[in-house]
């Protein structure tokens, strides 16, 4: 649009804005606003300590019943359940523990953005890559959020239509993940605090996988326009040497800050931050999968097989996204 200008925060507020929910302040920026961190270790704390609530009592279940024959369908989903978790938390720690690398490179990356000046976004195509970014923010993000939100209410909204609607009787309220829980929670108020604690849970585990994974998406994208326009300023290179009294000096120093630009991109800071999370999103979105898979195979009413075909689309797109990110960069870089 006439007037439009890209910035640094177009392609960092989502990821930000979903790490900060769970109560981690990623990196520093002075493009950001600055929330108060006392208000973020309450928020890491309370969401730390559900989530490995949760995640003891799935470990618990999975124990419980891992010998009977008859749980089979339940065991397998709840060790995808502690896998999705156990990421989750590692993909959020490794991110934590590597601010400072991860300033560097948000510092870096926010250096060379391209200054709100028309021809020059143009020149880097700022607005596609913000729009192709977007894209990806708005799929990704929302197919994990329908997940969540599929998983976490059709247990409870299945029991109102058949205890309120249909009038079936003695139904009895079942959990969204695992049934186990430290307390009797069967016909008292206790069962939605339970209820609650394993939705936020969920919420938790999910934004985990969000916020790294468009991270990375933001930071590729930023890599692959500065590539793209290296490439393109080398192919468009004019020679001045022959043609201007100081024609060689001026081709000296315009490929020596084409040198220095292509330094800046070739840091090895986003393999070591986002090194972990790739690795560990490839290995257990993989294992997903064949877990998923197997139930599919064991004859399943057809409500709990949309769930699995969910589980395992989000699983896959994982994957996808690693490889697709990783091919365009290659090829990006190649092109020069």
């Amino acid at each position: 649009m006439p007037g439009e200008f890209a910035t640094f925060n177009d392609f960092m507020s989502l990821p930000v804005f979903f790490y900060h929910t769970l109560g981690v302040d990623p990196f520093e920026s002075p493009s950001f606003n600055k929330v108060p961190s006392h208000w973020l270790y309450i928020v890491l704390l309370l969401n730390q300590l559900n989530m490995n609530f949760n995640f003891l009592m799935e470990f618990i279940y999975v124990v419980f019943y891992f010998n009977k024959p008859e749980h089979i369908v339940e065991i397998c989903m709840t060790i995808c359940y502690l896998g999705f978790v156990l990421v989750s938390q590692l993909k959020t720690a490794s991110v934590w523990r590597q601010k400072d690398k991860l300033n560097d490179l948000v510092a870096e990356l926010e250096s060379i953005f391209p200054a709100a000046v028309r021809q020059e976004q143009d020149d880097y195509r700022v607005l596609y890559y913000k729009e192709r970014c977007r894209f990806i923010f708005r799929s990704f993000s929302g197919l994990f959020l329908v997940l969540v939100v599929t998983y976490s209410f059709y247990t409870y909204v299945r029991y109102a239509i058949h205890h309120w609607l249909l009038h079936v009787p003695d139904l009895e309220k079942g959990m969204p993940f695992f049934p186990t829980s430290p307390w009797n929670y069967h016909d008292n108020w206790s069962y939605y605090l339970m209820y609650l604690l394993q939705v936020g849970g969920a919420y938790t585990a999910t934004t985990g996988h969000i916020s790294a994974d468009l991270s990375i998406t933001a930071v590729n994208t930023q890599l692959v326009m500065h590539f793209d326009y290296l490439s393109k300023s080398l192919a468009e290179f004019k020679i001045k040497a022959g043609s201007e009294p100081d024609g060689y000096a001026q081709d000296l120093a315009a490929l020596r800050e084409l040198i220095l630009y292509h330094n800046k991109l070739l840091s090895d800071v986003m393999n070591s931050v986002f090194g972990v999370p790739l690795l560990l999103n490839f290995l257990t979105s993989s294992v997903m999968v064949c877990f998923v898979g197997f139930q599919m195979t064991l004859g399943l009413s057809a409500d709990h097989t949309v769930k699995l075909a969910l589980f395992m689309i989000s699983a896959i797109s994982e994957i996808y996204l690693i490889c697709f990110f990783s091919d365009w960069l290659i090829a990006s870089v190649g092109e020069y």
